[in-house]
């Protein structure tokens, strides 16, 4: 059996044949375009429920050429209860460390104070982006968004 993806052209309608009621479902197969019908007893509670016009459809066609609806099990099982036991995992951990006073020391003076210098040059460069900005004539948001670009800009041409 081959599948091929289709796409319902209407809901699914009854008709009166030799046979007795049935429901029939208009399709196109999407890779081709090529129409397809599809016969299911009156009584197909998927078809009535699960087909509507442009929803997608499963096809399966058999060596003898016959077509027939594939039902997809994601569609019947919506809605349906979920089991009592569901085992449930978490996805991650959460803890939280405590960090001690100790732990905040281990910077010796030295590193401590290039921290605190580079921090004050970077201030400084933020500033004179936001001098820039401001000579453009700009104000609020826009302001901080321009002085924000070319502090960016800066830091990645430069590599500070």
């Amino acid at each position: 059996m081959r599948l091929i993806p289709a796409i319902a052209l209407d809901r699914p309608r009854e008709v009166a044949t030799k046979y007795g009621q049935r429901l029939v479902i208009d399709a196109m197969a999407r890779d081709t375009g090529e129409k397809i019908t599809l016969w299911r007893g009156a009584d197909d509670d998927y078809s009535r429920r699960y087909v509507i016009k442009n929803s997608p459809l499963t096809v399966g066609i058999d060596s003898k050429g016959k077509y027939s609806l594939i039902e997809d099990s994601n569609l019947t099982n919506l809605g349906q209860p979920l089991p009592e036991t569901v085992p449930v995992r978490p996805v991650y951990d959460h803890k939280i460390e405590k960090t001690s006073d100790s732990d905040q020391s281990t910077l010796n003076p030295n590193q401590k104070r290039e921290i605190a210098s580079y921090i004050q040059e970077m201030a400084k460069l933020y500033g004179f982006c936001l001098t820039q900005a401001d000579s453009l004539g700009v104000i609020g948001e826009d302001r901080r968004a321009i002085a924000t670009t070319l502090y960016l800009s800066a830091q990645k041409k430069f590599a500070l």
